[in-house]
Parts: structure tokens; C-alpha cells; sequence
């Protein structure tokens, strides 16, 4: 009777641990944050490869796990052209990624329109293409609040608890210090309390739970959710809108290779005319990529300017 018990002890003591094991890793490890895409159903000597992969990064404009369901497949439609194995770098925060570009760490990312602002400022942060969706080749920063709520504008919102994305985010902050700059106001003295979410979607998630009374979202990402069906975005209002910005871009880091340039840039410009590729876009809600100008974003580095970036 006490091997028994002994035994059964034993097991429901192996039982727990491995379910805490399996929790610890579900909650610290859903995303890794460097993805090897595999290539093996493709190109049958992908796992013989010793060419150097081409690294891509998508800056955390939605989380991470939401980030690598949306981009996987155009990711390794990229490498497939190339006929080049591909890695997916994830950084949990903006200047995560805009660092690893100044570094020279990443030979191409998809970032926000402030980080390729300044970042062509300050380190020759090179526009490759940018997106046209809804045949709009602009976006906004929506300032949002419960459907529920009584609030019905920025103004509004004074003395309530608000959430910004990223510091280095222009729809997610920067638009909405302007806002407020143009009333002479400050977020600090503004809201009664500000966090930084640092993704579109938990400050989306954050209104819809009742955390903050409102937030400063990205439209894009906005309007996806909502297409999406997502419960949160479908119990969240827009009360006021910035100006229209130049797409958040493509972008590549000045050293990187001419011909490599070429060859990307060449990949987004047609990858709309095949099925395989209209079907990646379409779940992206992309159009098609085209060309850019840098003056587009001279708006953004005077709200820079402006709010002392």
C-alpha cells in the first residue's frame, strides 16, 4: 500500500512539473525571436545551403505572434525568388530593430514611417518601396476609445489614462504629442497616467479591457483588426484622426549590396502580378508596393522638430 502511494506521489508530482515546464514555455516562448523559415518543401537543396541567409526584421508594429502569422508567407516567397534562405528577426520593441539596422544587422525590415525618418537622418537609413492598401498610399494616427465610453474626442480624454505604442512610433506617439502641441499641451500634464504598449494591437486590447480610457493607434493596423473580426477592435471607437503620413516603408541598410538593392526593390514592385504573390498581398491587405519619395516623410521629421524628438 505504500509502494502505492509512494508511487502515485511520484507521478502527480511529475504531472505538475511538466505542466508548469509547458505553461513557462507557452507564455515565454510562443514567438522566438530569430525564425529560420524553412525552405525544404521548395528547394530541395535548401538544407545543404551555405549561402548567407538574408535577414528580415518587421518592427513591432503588432505583436510578435500576430507579426509572424501575417508576414511568414511573403517572407519565404522572398527567399524563394532570391533562391536564398531567409531569417525572420523578431525585437520586442522599435528601437530594437531600428538598432539592429544602424548596426548593420538586418539587410532588410518592414519599420514605421518615423524610425526610416530619422533613421535616414541620422545612419543613412535607405527607402525601398512602400505599400499602397485601398489605393491609399497615406495612413493615420486614430486616437481611440470604447464604444461605450462617453468620451467622443482628444479633448476629452484630458485627465484620463492613455496608451502610447513606442516612443519611436509616429503614429503611436509622435502624432499625438503634435496633437497636443498644437493645443499647448504635453502628454505628461495632459493624461492623468500614460503606458507604452509597444504594439498597435495590445494598446487596441488595452482600450477594449477597460485598462486605458484611450490610445493613439496606427489605422492600418486598425482597420485590419476590424476586417479581421477582431473582438477588440470591434469595441473600440475613432474619436479624432492626425494628418495623413507617408506609409511606414521597406527599408534597407545603406551598406547593403547594389545588386542585392536592385533585386529586392524588383521582388516588391512585381510581386502582384503573379497568383502566388496577389494572395500573399491580399492577406496583408496590400495592394502592391511601389516607389517613394524621401520629402514624403519631411512632415514627420518637422513634428520631430516640433516636439523634440
Amino acid at each position: 500500500m505504500k509502494i502505492c502511494y509512494s508511487l502515485l506521489t511520484i507521478f502527480v508530482i511529475t504531472a505538475i512539473a511538466s505542466i508548469s515546464l509547458w505553461l513557462t514555455h507557452s507564455y515565454r516562448s510562443t514567438t522566438p525571436e530569430q525564425l529560420q523559415i524553412n525552405f525544404a518543401a521548395t528547394a530541395p537543396h535548401a538544407a545543404e545551403s551555405t549561402t548567407t541567409p538574408l535577414r528580415i526584421a518587421v518592427a513591432a508594429m503588432t505583436s510578435p505572434e500576430t507579426t509572424e502569422v501575417l508576414y511568414r508567407d511573403l517572407l519565404e516567397s522572398i527567399g524563394q525568388r532570391l533562391e536564398r534562405p531567409v531569417v525572420f528577426i523578431q525585437r520586442p520593441t522599435y528601437e530594437e530593430v531600428d538598432t539592429l539596422l544602424q548596426q548593420n544587422r538586418i539587410d532588410l525590415a518592414f519599420v514605421c514611417s518615423g524610425s526610416y525618418a530619422f533613421g535616414h537622418d541620422t545612419y543613412q537609413l535607405e527607402l525601398l518601396v512602400i505599400p499602397v492598401i485601398k489605393g491609399q498610399r497615406v495612413y493615420r494616427s486614430d486616437i481611440i476609445a470604447a464604444k461605450n465610453s462617453p468620451f467622443d474626442s482628444l479633448e476629452s480624454l484630458r485627465d484620463k489614462r492613455f496608451a502610447f505604442t513606442s516612443r519611436s512610433s509616429n503614429s503611436g506617439f509622435l502624432a499625438p504629442c503634435y496633437m497636443l502641441s498644437q493645443r499647448q499641451e504635453a502628454p505628461e500634464t495632459f493624461f492623468s497616467s500614460i503606458i507604452f504598449s509597444k504594439s498597435h494591437d495590445k494598446s487596441i486590447h488595452a482600450v477594449a479591457q477597460g485598462m486605458v480610457d484611450g490610445a493613439a493607434v496606427d489605422s492600418l493596423i486598425l482597420d485590419h483588426m476590424i476586417a479581421a473580426k477582431d473582438r477588440s477592435a470591434l469595441a473600440v471607437k475613432v474619436i479624432d484622426s492626425s494628418v495623413d503620413f507617408a506609409m511606414p516603408p521597406v527599408v534597407v541598410p545603406h551598406q547593403l549590396d547594389a545588386e542585392l538593392k536592385t533585386q529586392l526593390r524588383n521582388i516588391f514592385l512585381t510581386i502582384h502580378e503573379s497568383t502566388q504573390g496577389r494572395a500573399l498581398l491580399d492577406n496583408l491587405h496590400i495592394d502592391y508596393f511601389t516607389l517613394a519619395d524621401d520629402h514624403e516623410y519631411d512632415l514627420i521629421r518637422e513634428m520631430g522638430r516640433i516636439c523634440k524628438r
